[in-house]
């Protein structure tokens, strides 16, 4: 590894930006971070994870005040994020995609959301995509038996206004700022002292999943996680990604790290009823995507084909993932 760069003088936050082969979005995430932070003294640590594009030296050229950290191989997600982590030395952290800017101050208005609330150790923003929408499934609830057979039999969809019914994904908003199970790893700022009692993000998952493993783990510690809709960061989605074949094996990487969860959270009933539900739920989501992928469309067919490979996966028929594996989520 190697260090560039200088920290500040008792930063009351440190950005953690994790950057793979994405040098024009590095570029744009880190002006949004000097251009929209006024509200608190920061650090900006980046962790580059073996980039062949020259992203290192847009660091070192056009942003002398990071901190860059150059790993020769490529970590994932979350041990680079933890690597950057241990060069911090903030009371609080935000975790920030490298294809994702600042629209305004989010980072000090999250740490004085988190400073409001004391009991909370994690909290992110409402996450936009380039046409304004908010984007899909960057929040939602813990795996439980419960909300995995809400969301795998959809009666999440059926009634998304309801807590009872929520699942894995939560598309409502329940107000402003609400407590939730997870937040996207995408932007997240988070307490040190709970990162550090929960031992950072896991670093065997190398990517997908290591968002909802974190808030896990925080909440079994009693930190809570909160989502503050009155924020807003834009994501372009997906920057380093992807052809269909990386698609495919990012969907079998998420579910694989989702049962890993699963397996560590739950008793043996718990595991039992959830496996039922989801295959149960790809089954059905396979078939009716397979009636509209012979309608046509480019969409259809690649969603059809990635619920065949996740079942097949599941089931034990397939063991081999097609495609690369990049440094963040899409």
């Amino acid at each position: 590894m190697a260090g560039h760069g200088g920290k500040r003088v008792n930063p009351r936050l440190a950005f953690i930006v994790v950057s793979y082969n994405t040098r024009a979005l590095l570029a744009d995430c880190l002006t949004s971070i000097y251009r929209q932070t006024v509200g608190l003294e920061f650090e900006t640590i980046v962790v580059d994870n073996a980039s062949g594009d020259g992203s290192q030296a847009l660091v070192r050229d056009q942003f002398p005040r990071v901190i860059l950290v150059e790993s020769t191989e490529n970590l994932g997600f979350g041990r680079a994020n933890n690597l950057g982590f241990s060069r911090s030395s903030a009371p609080f952290a935000m975790f920030l995609n490298s294809d994702a800017v600042l629209l305004e101050d989010t980072a000090a208005a999250l740490v004085e959301f988190l400073d409001g609330h004391p009991e909370a150790g994690l909290a992110g923003p409402a996450v936009i995509l380039t046409d304004g929408s908010i984007q899909p499934k960057t929040k939602g609830m813990l795996p439980t038996a419960r909300t995995m057979f809400n969301q795998t039999l959809l009666l999440s969809v059926l009634f998304p206004r309801s807590r009872f019914f929520s699942g894995l994904y939560v598309e409502s908003a329940w107000g402003n700022a609400y407590r939730i199970g997870w937040v996207c790893g995408v932007c997240m700022v988070v307490r040190r002292a709970a990162y550090e009692q929960a031992g950072g993000f896991d670093p065997a998952i190398f990517m997908y999943a290591e968002d909802v493993d974190l808030c896990r783990r925080l909440a079994v510690r009693g930190w809570e996680t909160w989502r503050v809709e009155t924020q807003r960061i834009r994501h372009l989605c997906g920057g380093s990604t992807k052809t269909d074949a990386q698609v495919l094996r990012n969907r079998v990487l998420q579910q694989r790290n989702f049962m890993r969860i699963i397996d560590v959270s739950m008793g043996p009933l718990g595991r039992l009823v959830t496996r039922i539900s989801w295959v149960a739920g790809l089954a059905m989501r396979a078939a009716a995507r397979g009636v509209l992928s012979a309608l046509g469309g480019a969409g259809r067919r690649l969603a059809f084909q990635a619920d065949l490979y996740c079942l097949a996966d599941f089931i034990g028929l397939r063991k081999t993932l097609p495609g690369g594996c990049h440094a963040h989520r899409a």
